[in-house]
C-alpha cells in the first residue's frame, strides 16, 4: 500500500485542481519529511503553500478546510494526541491519511492501548523514544472520538506476527508502522 500512496502525492502536489478538487494541507514531521516536502514542491513548481503551526493551533479560520489531509510520521511525536485529532478534524473536509507507528504487544492488540514515553524534548538523553505510539484498536478509537466517521485501516505492520513473538520472549511491547483511512461523512 505504500508504493501506490508514494507514486500518487506527486500527482497530488502538481494537481492542476490544487485549490479546487484536492487538499493543499500536509502535515509533516519537520524533522523528517520537511526536505522532501519542500524538493518535491520546487521539483514540480507546486503552488502548495508551506506553513509552520503547531497542530494544537489548527484552525479552521486560519488554514480553511482540506479534501485531503496527510499525516505521515506525526502522531507518535504529539503529547496530547487526542486534542491534536480534534484539531486536524476541524480541518478536514474528506478524509485524513494518517501513517504512524502502532503498538504490538503479544496480548491485548484489540484493545485501545497507548503509552506515553517521555518525547521529544528528551531528544538528546533519548534519541530513539517518542511521545505516544497506540495499538491499532486505539488510533481507531481515537479517530472515532475525534470526529471521523469511516475508519479504515489499509495496512498493517510487516511481520506482525513475529513482532508479536518478540514482545513476549522481551516482555516489551513492539511497533510497526501501520496506516489509517479516516473519512468525513458527507453532509
Amino acid at each position: 500500500m505504500l508504493a501506490p500512496l508514494s507514486r500518487q502525492f506527486p500527482v497530488l502536489l502538481a494537481s492542476p485542481h490544487y485549490g479546487e478538487r484536492w487538499g493543499r494541507f500536509w502535515l509533516v514531521d519537520p524533522l523528517d519529511g520537511m526536505k522532501e516536502f519542500l524538493t518535491a514542491k520546487a521539483r514540480l513548481n507546486s503552488r502548495v503553500e508551506h506553513r509552520t503551526i503547531d497542530v494544537h493551533e489548527l484552525n479552521v479560520e486560519d488554514v480553511g478546510q482540506f479534501d485531503l489531509v496527510f499525516m505521515l510520521g506525526v502522531f507518535y511525536h504529539l503529547r496530547n494526541p487526542l486534542s491534536a485529532l480534534e484539531r486536524i478534524r476541524q480541518v478536514t473536509r474528506r478524509l485524513l491519511i494518517c501513517e504512524t507507528h502502532v503498538l504490538l504487544p503479544f496480548v491485548l492488540e484489540r484493545y485501545p492501548l497507548m503509552p506515553f514515553f517521555p518525547g521529544d524534548e528528551h531528544a538528546e538523553e533519548k534519541p530513539y523514544e517518542l511521545c505516544a505510539m497506540p495499538t491499532i484498536a486505539g488510533l481507531q478509537q481515537m479517530l472515532r472520538a475525534a470526529g471521523y466517521n469511516d475508519i479504515e485501516l489499509v495496512y498493517t505492520p510487516s511481520f506482525r506476527y513475529w513482532k508479536k513473538l518478540v514482545s513476549l520472549v522481551a516482555s516489551r511491547p513492539q511497533s510497526g508502522r501501520g496506516i489509517v483511512h479516516a473519512h468525513v461523512e458527507s453532509n
